[in-house]
C-alpha cells in the first residue's frame, strides 16, 4: 500500500509540473538564463574601461600627464572632458558617465614650490560593480599622481634620482592571491551569486506549489492521494521538482567548473553530492517555512524574503567578521550558507573532506527538520482556511 499511495502522489506531482508551463519556467529556463547573463557579463575577468570623465582646471603639463596616464590604466576610459564640477556632476546624474577625476587649480605650482596640493575623484556606487572597478583606478591614479607630485618636489630642491626612488617607495610588495592569482572577478564573484540565485529559485517554487494547495482548498485531496501521510505528500509532490533542480544544478556546475574552468581542486563529485543537498535543504527549508505559517502569502514571502537577505547573511558581500553576532548567527540558519562553505573547503582550497563534514551533515539536518513539524501542516491541510 505504501507503493501505491508513493506512486499515486508522485504521479500527481508529475502531473502538476506538466500541467503548469511556469513550473518549467522557473525550474530550468530562469536558473540557467541567470548562469548565463552572470557568467557573461564579467567573462572577461572583470569590468574593464568603465566609462568615465575628468575635470582638468589646471591645464598644465603635469595634470596633462595624470590624465594620459589615468586613460592608460586598464580599469577606467575617459570618454569626456567637463569645464567644471557642476558639469560633471550632472554627467553623472544623467549617466553619461560613471564617476570623474578632478584635478584642480595651480596642482603643478603647488607641487613645485612645495606644497600638498589635493586631487579628488567621485564614484557613482549605484552601479557595484563598475563602481569598484572605476574606485580602483582612480585610487591607482591618485596614488601614482602623489607619487608624481612628491617626486617633482624633491626634484626642484635637487635630491638625486635614487634618493626620491628610496623614499616613495622604500619597500617593494609582491601579492600571491591564493586559488585566483589573476584575481578573477568571475570566480570571486559568480562562485557565491549563481548558487544563491538558485537556491532562491528552489525555496520560490517549492514555497509555490505548496501554498497552491492550501490556496486552492485541493489540501484534503492532495493528503487522500498519499493516504493521509504527510511524509508521502510531501516525497510525491517535491521529489519530481528535486529531480529537475538537480540536473539544473549540476548543468549549472558544468558550466563553472567545466566551460568557465572555475577552480575545482576536488573530486567533483564532492561538489555534485553539496548541490544535491543544496536541492534538498532548501525545498525542506520552504517545508519548514509552511510548517510554522501555512499559509500561501505568508509563506512564500517569508521564503523570498530569507531567500533575498541570504546574500549578505551568508557572508557573500560583506565578510561575517565584520558583521554583527546575531546577524552573522542568522546567516547559518541558510541552507546556502553551508554551500558556500563546502565551495571554499573543496572547489577552492581542495581540503580534505573529512574537514567538511560538518557542513554536509547541516545540510542533511535540513531535511529532517520538517519532519519534526509536520503535524502542523497536516492539520492545516485537513482543515484548510484560506487567508487572503
Amino acid at each position: 500500500m505504501i507503493l501505491k499511495y508513493i506512486g499515486r502522489s508522485f504521479k500527481r506531482g508529475c502531473v502538476q509540473l506538466v500541467r503548469r508551463p511556469m513550473y518549467f519556467l522557473l525550474i530550468v529556463i530562469m536558473p540557467i538564463l541567470c548562469c548565463w547573463f552572470l557568467m557573461d557579463l564579467v567573462k572577461g575577468g572583470s569590468v574593464q574601461r568603465v566609462p568615465v570623465g575628468i575635470v582638468d582646471l589646471d591645464n598644465s603639463s603635469l595634470s596633462r600627464q595624470v590624465s594620459l596616464t589615468l586613460n592608460g590604466l586598464q580599469q577606467v576610459n575617459i570618454r569626456h572632458r567637463y569645464a567644471n564640477f557642476a558639469e560633471a556632476r550632472d554627467a553623472v546624474q544623467r549617466g553619461e558617465v560613471l564617476g570623474f577625476f578632478l584635478i584642480p587649480e595651480d596642482v603643478e605650482e603647488h607641487a613645485l614650490g612645495g606644497r600638498q596640493p589635493v586631487v579628488s575623484y567621485y564614484v557613482n556606487y549605484a552601479y557595484y560593480a563598475p563602481a569598484s572597478m572605476q574606485y580602483k583606478g582612480f585610487k591607482t591614479m591618485s596614488l601614482l599622481a602623489n607619487g608624481a607630485i612628491v617626486q617633482t618636489a624633491l626634484r626642484t630642491v635637487g635630491l638625486p634620482n635614487e634618493a626620491i626612488a628610496s623614499s616613495l617607495q622604500p619597500y617593494q610588495t609582491h601579492v600571491h592571491a591564493l586559488n585566483n592569482p589573476f584575481t578573477n572577478y568571475n570566480f570571486y564573484l559568480n562562485s557565491t551569486f549563481v548558487p544563491c540565485f538558485f537556491s532562491l529559485f528552489i525555496l520560490l517554487v517549492t514555497a509555490f506549489s505548496l501554498g497552491l494547495e492550501l490556496k486552492s482548498g485541493l489540501s484534503r485531496q492532495w493528503l487522500k492521494t498519499a493516504g493521509d501521510s504527510m511524509f508521502l505528500a510531501l516525497v510525491g509532490k517535491l521529489v519530481p521538482q528535486t529531480v529537475l533542480f538537480t540536473a539544473v544544478g549540476w548543468f549549472i556546475q558544468w558550466i563553472m567548473y567545466r566551460c568557465y574552468d572555475f577552480p575545482l581542486n576536488c573530486n567533483p563529485w564532492n561538489m555534485l553530492s553539496a548541490m544535491f543537498l543544496l536541492v534538498v535543504a532548501n525545498q525542506s527549508f520552504a517545508v519548514l517555512m509552511y510548517c510554522f505559517v501555512p499559509n500561501f502569502r505568508y509563506g512564500t514571502m517569508l521564503c523570498t524574503l530569507l531567500g533575498m537577505v541570504s546574500f549578505s547573511f551568508s557572508g557573500f558581500s560583506l565578510p561575517q567578521e565584520s558583521m554583527y553576532s546575531w546577524v552573522t548567527a542568522l546567516g547559518f540558519v541558510m541552507p546556502i550558507k553551508y554551500y558556500f562553505l563546502i565551495m571554499v573547503d573543496q572547489a577552492l582550497n581542495g581540503i580534505d573532506l573529512y574537514y567538511s563534514r560538518f557542513y554536509y551533515a547541516a545540510l542533511i539536518g535540513f531535511t529532517i527538520l520538517p519532519m519534526l513539524l509536520s503535524w502542523h501542516l497536516k492539520k492545516e491541510c485537513l482543515n484548510p482556511v484560506y487567508v487572503p
